[in-house]
């Protein structure tokens, strides 16, 4: 019986290392007086867990949501990242610019030319916008917001404007425009700086980044980088994050990806957020308090619930595999008790309720493994899973 559950197990180790589902909501907005297309990149599980996710917001559809998307699939499969909503908002018949502030160019000494009807675009993300996705989706009180050229304009005037609307800022190409400011001779850079030092700033990330081709065509650019991290760098603490780079070898548009890359470390740091779990259950303590313990203190410095990852291709590091690890090393209580917490977080994954199964049987506790068992290929049926098909073996096998 115990060869034929381990050939199962083998057999339902299906990852769910997989991409977003897209969903689409539309706005008639009355505050930008048009129909705008939501864009909405939804973990891959997000159907079938309880959690709640972080939003990142992407101003610049065709340019920025299926790489934003993309990476962050990938850096939050890896625990990189916590799993997020992407969005983005579709183009409308008023180009970006048209909301964006009108900065003075001090260097070209003209100003941008551009719409001025940021207070119009504000209060769509605000009012429309952000309390149509939180009344939808499961979100976190943790918002990023991307943009590119204009849209990082629009994006540092909602920083300096209602700093806590958003947690985090991406700015794209934006190494010339914190060198502008809303009069000539000013300077956002400064402006921020004064934003900072009132200290009214719940949580702020601020990562500014462009191509070294636009640097070298703009030499002010590395001037205005070198400003901002002297001026900024002084105020950064466990609240405010702040940094200004050039990325070398890349144009205006060539730098998302590898910016992309970089802002999300940024954001969150790698050598916070990679775990190693078999380290972990080797520690004092049991498996689901220490892999607990390592997400606790990520949440407390964030401020939202931050999970363990239920799945990973090729690492021990996720509830599925490490439980296994577990088993397979006869800490039988601790494995269920993992398998127990991969179904509080996703109750609807049939897979996680097969786990379970397999650790109660392990314990010789048949009642609740067929139990679990039958829970399991329920969800598969309703899915329409073919793991149906092996659940069901498993349940004829017990029941003889």
């Amino acid at each position: 019986m115990k060869i034929k559950l381990l050939i199962l197990l083998l057999l339902v180790s299906s990852p769910l290392f997989a991409q977003s589902s897209i969903e689409h909501l539309t706005i008639e907005s009355k505050y930008i007086d048009e129909t705008r297309t939501l864009n909405i990149a939804l973990p891959s599980e997000y159907e079938n867990s309880t959690k709640k996710y972080p939003l990142i917001i992407v101003l610049d559809d065709n340019l920025l949501f299926n790489t934003t998307s993309a990476i962050v699939n990938q850096l939050s499969n890896t625990s990189r990242m916590p799993e997020s909503i992407v969005i983005s908002i579709s183009s409308g018949e008023k180009h970006r610019n048209y909301f964006a502030p009108n900065l003075f160019n001090n260097h070209r000494d003209r100003m941008y030319n551009y719409g001025n009807h940021q207070e119009e675009f504000v209060k769509f993300l605000e009012l429309e916008l952000l309390a149509l996705i939180e009344k939808k989706y499961r979100t976190t009180n943790f918002k990023t917001l991307i943009g590119f050229s204009p849209s990082s304009v629009i994006g540092l005037y909602i920083l300096l404007k209602k700093p806590n609307l958003f947690q985090a800022y991406i700015c794209f190409a934006a190494g010339n425009i914190i060198g502008d400011g809303y009069k000539k001779d000013e300077r956002l850079i400064e402006e921020l700086e004064i934003l900072y030092r009132q200290n009214e700033i719940k949580q702020s990330y601020l990562y500014v980044v462009s191509g070294s081709k636009d640097a070298n065509s703009q030499p002010y650019i590395n001037r205005n980088i070198k400003d901002f991290n002297e001026k900024l760098s002084k105020f950064n603490n466990d609240t405010i994050h702040t940094r200004a780079e050039i990325i070398q070898g890349e144009g205006h548009t060539d730098v998302i990806l590898p910016g992309l890359i970089t802002a999300f470390d940024f954001l969150f740091p790698k050598e916070k957020w990679l775990v190693d779990y078999p380290d972990l259950i080797e520690k004092e303590g049991t498996a689901k308090d220490n892999i607990s313990l390592f997400y606790q203190k990520l949440s407390d410095e964030y401020g939202f619930e931050v999970y363990p990852n239920a799945d990973r291709l090729y690492s021990m590091s996720c509830l599925k595999n490490i439980g296994r690890r577990l088993l397979g090393s006869k800490k039988t209580e601790e494995a269920i008790e993992v398998y127990e917490y991969w179904v509080e977080l996703y109750p609807s994954s049939h897979l996680a309720h097969y786990y379970l199964g397999l650790s109660y049987k392990e314990n010789e506790d048949d009642n609740n493994a067929i139990t679990s068992f039958e829970k399991a290929y329920a969800l598969a049926l309703s899915q329409k899973s073919n793991d149906s098909k092996i659940y069901k073996e498993v349940i004829d096998e017990l029941n003889k």
